[in-house]
């Protein structure tokens, strides 16, 4: 059996920790912004937060700075897949959604046109998990869990693609501002307007589109929302780790969700910091939830 390499990218939330354990690499976006002062600044989107914390940067994004991204460039893909191609490995991809990011789309072009003529040996393939974020991150360990149970590259990129839209998303923000500024949700203008303690409850959908699916009056009842949502939707809880991607909320919300969470039977809650390519996109205080259910079937039109 060859050996292969599981690979994410900046969108997937997975700590140092969890990336070691799991023997998981992952591909660096970037990030930048320019102050009020006007000098330009610009950092890799890595997950370690190495030249910034992570309070520190959502601390800037609350203050109003707009922060862009970047996809994973054509550069970055040849840094990480050329070292694992050319000790032998296979690759699995595993990137942020195609809805959010045109990171796979990429890499497949680059499989297709360079990678796969310079390596023909190699099994090289690149997947959409249709959703971003710790829903990504969990289909990446998920993987890497088949993969230490001997299961081949095939097998795993079979079972995401026939599975992935059993990964469910249920999160809120404090606003829907930033998603807003960035393209990152449909119709949020008119869903919601200007209305004063409107609070957003987000989903992802069957194809990866991030969804403001209803809206909640004031913080606390749309933290509530959310649990009784993954209450309703999560399937076989005694069997998995429900995941949550926090953007520095407040102490006191977060653990009102983790209490309400704990109340459902999972195996455990765990609480991972949101990665700087999501967290520029929805801003300080956005906590979500990830968890298995049912098939997601809805597709926003």
């Amino acid at each position: 059996m060859s050996k292969f390499v599981i690979v994410g990218d900046s969108t997937c939330d997975l700590t140092k920790e969890l990336r070691e354990e799991h023997k998981i690499e992952y591909c660096k976006m970037k990030v930048s912004w320019r102050t009020k002062d006007g000098v330009d600044h610009e950092m890799d989107a890595d997950l370690d937060w190495p030249e910034m914390s992570h309070a520190e940067f959502f601390d800037l994004l609350a203050g109003g700075t707009r922060v862009f991204t970047t996809q994973v460039t054509e550069q970055e893909f040849d840094r990480v897949f050329t070292e694992h191609l050319e000790k032998g490995e296979d690759i699995l991809y595993i990137g942020c959604s195609g809805k959010l990011s045109a990171s796979v789309s990429l890499a497949q072009r680059l499989i297709n046109e360079k990678f796969s003529k310079k390596y023909p040996e190699r099994k090289i393939y690149a997947v959409d998990p249709y959703i971003a974020c710790m829903g990504q991150g969990r289909i990446l360990l998920d993987a890497a869990d088949l993969r230490d149970q001997g299961k081949t590259i095939d097998e795993i990129r079979d079972y995401i693609e026939t599975y992935r839209n059993c990964y469910h998303q249920v999160a809120t923000l404090e606003s829907l501002d930033t998603l807003a500024r960035a393209g990152r949700v449909k119709a949020s203008k008119a869903f919601f307007g200007n209305l004063f303690g409107v609070k957003p409850i987000l989903i992802s959908d069957a194809v990866g589109n991030n969804v403001a699916s209803e809206k909640q009056k004031g913080r606390r009842n749309a933290l509530l929302r959310v649990v009784e949502l993954v209450k309703t939707e999560v399937v076989k809880p005694e069997e998995q780790i429900c995941w949550i991607s926090d953007a520095e909320s407040r102490p006191e919300d977060l653990e009102l969700v983790v209490s309400n969470l704990k109340a459902i039977p999972f195996k455990d809650v765990r609480v991972v910091p949101m990665g700087p390519i999501i967290g520029a996109s929805t801003g300080k205080g956005t906590l979500c939830v990830y968890f298995k259910g049912d098939e997601v079937t809805y597709v926003e039109q």
